[in-house]
């Protein structure tokens, strides 16, 4: 099988072909072995073991020479039209700037009224949150002082100088006054996280911008607070205070600050 040939399944309807051994498919003599060495074709192989088993006589591939070969015609692509250009955009009516200019007035003076509620609630805010503070490390101190006296209890107990019942009678006072406490401590901070979580996001809108110089103005009042102790002005217990109630604002304000910066 040295010379190529035509497939004898191969023919031509009109501008299409077709083989007579898929079944009359549609095939593409240009990437096929229809017009070459066709006995490879896995289409015509099928075929003839099919023959073989009925015994049929071989089909001999005809020469070249003897038959002619159909030419395929390629369609030559078209040229791309152009396509006109883009329409530009219509331009804004008066009345729609004029709309849209109520609506930025409207919007500055509904901005305007936000910002006056919003700092009025975070004043209150700030004094209401400052006291729950101060309740809530007042129990904490004596939470600490039941706790340490409950410990000495015991300690006098092991120790034999007091008797059992007189160690549980004292020791049923002391936790009932710790869980007194420990409730009313629990409270107080579920309040105020309740009342943070709803204050802190009109907090943050309206602080965002003035973060930086008032933490500046917050690290100058606690300056000045060190002096005012070191001076004897105010009393080491006052100094707590007031210096832990300006240091919750300056970390409230920094973690504000890193949030409009991220």
């Amino acid at each position: 099988m040295a010379s190529a040939g035509v497939c004898p399944g191969l023919y031509r309807v009109r501008n299409k072909f077709y083989c007579r051994y898929a079944k009359d498919a549609e095939v593409d003599p240009a990437f096929m072995p229809c017009v070459a060495e066709y006995w490879n074709c896995e289409f015509y192989k099928r075929w003839k073991a099919e023959e073989r088993k009925q015994q049929a006589p071989e089909v001999v591939p005809p020469r070249v020479e003897e038959t002619s070969i159909a030419k395929v015609e390629v369609a030559r692509p078209q040229p791309a039209v152009p396509l006109p250009p883009p329409q530009p955009a219509p331009l804004p009516t008066a009345d729609e700037i004029e709309e849209l200019i109520q609506r930025a007035v409207e919007l500055g003076r509904l901005w305007e009224s936000y910002e006056r509620e919003a700092r009025a609630v975070i004043d209150a805010w700030e004094e209401v949150r400052a006291r729950l503070r101060r309740e809530i490390q007042s129990l904490e101190k004596s939470i600490d002082a039941y706790a340490a006296e409950l410990e000495r209890l015991e300690l006098r107990a092991k120790m034999g100088m007091i008797s059992e019942e007189e160690f549980e009678e004292i020791k049923a006072s002391i936790d009932a006054e710790l869980s007194k406490r420990v409730s009313l401590r629990d409270q107080l901070e579920k309040r105020l996280g309740d009342l943070d979580r709803v204050v802190l996001p009109h907090f943050k809108r309206i602080k965002a911008a003035e973060a930086k110089p008032e933490i500046a103005k917050l690290r100058l009042a606690l300056a000045k607070l060190d002096q005012k102790l070191k001076s004897g002005e105010v009393s080491r217990e006052v100094y707590e205070r007031l210096r832990s109630e300006l240091e919750d604002k300056i970390r409230r304000l920094e973690r504000i600050r890193e949030e409009v910066e991220e």
